[in-house]
């Protein structure tokens, strides 16, 4: 069986790309235009030694349970290489042409 290796989002790299995908998926989601980039930051995970991007979510997004939880999921689909880059790239492109 050929081993298929996806290309994975890089925390630091793909920072931009990560803060607008999180951005706009918000915008469209639940119809809030709030910037994302202060509510995580990127830290080692201390058993793996990956990258990985950790919640630092202000008062604004834990007293908002829609936005918190869209969030959250959002962060665990990246650290968990749910979503590839080139999966990330495609869906900014939909979410662009959609402004």
């Amino acid at each position: 069986m050929d081993h298929i290796e996806t290309d994975l989002v890089h925390p630091v790299r793909d920072k931009n790309i990560i803060d607008e995908y999180f951005n706009l998926t918000v915008k469209k989601e639940l119809n809030i235009d709030i910037n994302l980039s202060d509510e995580y930051v990127i830290a080692q995970n201390i058993v793996s030694k990956r990258l990985i991007l950790v919640k630092t979510f202000s008062e604004i997004i834990i007293m908002n349970p829609e936005l918190y939880f869209l969030l959250q999921s959002l962060i665990q689909k990246i650290n968990t290489g749910v979503l590839s880059k080139s999966q990330v790239i495609k869906t900014l492109e939909i979410l662009r042409e959609g402004k």
